[in-house]
């Protein structure tokens, strides 16, 4: 396909050069060209272009070499930033034997050091601190003195065991570029991609190699930028580079994706940010797509929507996006119910989740008489933990029952009828399957689990025991053959993804669920970061969009307003 204008502009730039790009208007084809452009161009220059995941490397990489060809692999580099600046610290002999922490060692370090300061601050919030003071420049003032503490001792404990960890590696590196220990890529030219991502030192990191004469490119789309909880810089950091190098600035405002009244109503709500580039949004096609909204009464009644449309389009090209992944459970069991082919990008299968976990469980307990998953569907009901953690001497799970049950304190009526009730039917259960009614013994069991789940599951477990009563054979047959369908891949099948994991994807057919206030926007992040989020979305659609809510969760969202649908 022939450049349109600002693509050719974005291609053939000279010099420092930030490419503002909308969603679909060919940004990784534009920097793909650049690069072979610029090595076909120059025969001695080396390219190193960096982006954030392996597979997006991979991706960025191959594009290239298909434009310019293989002779030029030799002069081409192509990985994560942090890959990259790992190779920059290993060339140096006093620090290429610094041991680089897995995630595991790095969580263990930082175990230890919370706990020897008994820092009254959750050790989330600790991990979430140390990670923002990792990717900033200079010295950082903690909110509490406990938080420094340990930060400090972690730090010490890294310098002691000659180690670093991830977020070590690009702040090595520039703090090297500036004492002159470290020297810049042996390149003629960097190309990032999704700069929006960019945290300070990433956007530093940059900036260091653009000021030693190497040519920057940077391509992202402020408008996309999801990542402020890993302190993505977003459109500040573009604008930093683009300011500090005093880089051409280029926007490619033409999307070949979405329908045009699709992308009419993702303009319409991203304008409601105020911090963001004054950029056109375009529609290259002219034919309208379908764009529709529902008002289900529940998640069940949303799901089954959901599903109907898949049915009348034979299930070809959707993904079902959502905020969160546990409002994905509900539809993942009503397509598991219609016998419906999906995929899970990311996320965990509604099997693994709190509530399919516990109705599994429980019924692997009264198949073995093993413990462990009574207990967890226990849990799910409310019973605390002491009860649960007894130590229980390989006692079967109708003794540990017994043994709960007279533990369990004289005035907290509820946890006692509750496991009172397992107990009785447990047995009952048991009895069952040893007659052969399994089908019987699964209605029973996640009959007792729906009424005694706290958090509204109940729809669901009653959902997802209707699935696993259809399965043929013995419990133990059909427990096995579940196992056997959570990992579901196939291609042709409906996506099922979280909006943040939609990003970088696209689909003949999306469909939003769960817009309501409290959800979409959600209050953990902030507003202008969820509209964003929104607005990702929709412009994965190419052909037709629907969005829906659930009135027992809520008002429709604002954004569904901001869009004019």
């Amino acid at each position: 396909m022939q450049l349109n204008q600002q693509q050719a502009r974005a291609v053939n730039a000279l010099g420092h050069c930030s490419v503002l790009a909308c969603p679909g208007s060919g940004k990784t084809r534009v920097l793909s060209m650049r690069a072979a452009r610029l090595l076909s161009e120059n025969k001695t220059g080396r390219l190193c272009a960096v982006t954030f995941t392996r597979d997006a490397a991979a991706e960025l990489k191959s594009r290239i070499l298909h434009l310019c060809g293989e002779r030029e692999a030799k002069r081409l580099a192509v990985g994560t930033f942090h890959s990259v600046a790992l190779s920059q610290i290993r060339r140096l002999p006093h620090l290429s034997s610094m041991k680089l922490l897995s995630d595991g060692e790095r969580m263990g370090l930082l175990r230890r050091c919370y706990s020897q300061y008994k820092c009254d601050v959750p050790f989330d919030k600790v991990l979430s601190a140390i990670d923002r003071a990792k990717s900033r420049l200079g010295q950082t003032i903690f909110s509490d003195p406990g938080i420094e503490d340990v930060f400090n001792a972690y730090q010490h404990l890294l310098a002691t065991e000659h180690g670093m960890d991830f977020a070590d590696i690009l702040l090595t590196v520039v703090n090297g570029f500036r004492d002159e220990s470290i020297k810049p890529l042996a390149v003629r030219w960097l190309l990032a991609d999704e700069f929006q991502d960019a945290d300070e030192v990433q956007a530093q990191w940059v900036i260091e190699h653009g000021m030693a004469g190497i040519e920057v490119t940077i391509v992202g789309d402020d408008d996309q930028s999801l990542y402020s909880f890993r302190n993505a810089l977003g459109y500040a950091g573009m604008l930093r580079v683009s300011q500090t190098l005093v880089a051409q600035e280029i926007t490619l405002p033409i999307n070949y994706r979405c329908a045009p009244n699709i992308l009419a109503h993702a303009a319409r709500l991203i304008a409601n940010n105020p911090n963001r580039a004054n950029k056109a949004i375009e529609a290259a096609r002219d034919a309208s797509g379908i764009v529709k909204t529902h008002r289900a009464a529940d998640r069940s009644d949303e799901a089954s929507l959901v599903v109907e449309a898949i049915k009348k389009s034979a299930g070809q090209g959707w993904a079902i996006l959502a905020r969160t992944n546990s409002l994905l459970e509900v539809v993942e069991a009503e397509l598991l119910a219609s016998s419906i082919d999906y995929t899970l990008s990311g996320g965990k299968s509604v099997w693994d989740g709190v509530t399919g976990s516990a109705l599994v469980g429980l019924l692997k307990s009264i198949q073995s008489d093993g413990w462990t998953g009574m207990a967890n569907a226990l849990s799910v009901c409310g019973i605390k933990s002491e009860l649960l953690n007894l130590h229980h001497d390989d006692k079967s799970c109708g003794q540990m029952l017994e043994r709960i049950l007279i533990h369990a304190p004289e005035n907290d009526v509820r946890t006692r009828k509750t496991i009172e009730s397992a107990r009785r039917g447990y047995a009952e259960w048991r009895r069952q399957i040893a007659d052969g009614n399994t089908t019987l013994a699964i209605y029973a069991a996640s009959n007792w689990l729906a009424q005694h789940a706290k958090q509204d599951r109940g729809n669901l477990v009653k959902k997802l025991a209707g699935i696993i009563a259809r399965l043929k054979g013995s419990l133990a047959q059909r427990l096995n053959t579940l196992s056997r369908t959570t990992d579901r891949t196939n291609a042709t099948g409906v996506v099922l993804s979280t909006l943040h994991g939609s990003k970088g994807l696209e689909f003949d057919s999306v469909w939003i669920i769960g817009a309501e206030n409290g959800n979409l926007p959600h209050p953990d992040s902030t507003e202008e970061e969820e509209r964003r989020l929104f607005y990702v979305g929709i412009t994965r659609a190419r052909n037709r969009l629907e969005i829906s809510s659930s009135i027992e969760d809520g008002l429709d969202s604002r954004f569904i307003i901001e869009a004019g649908f």
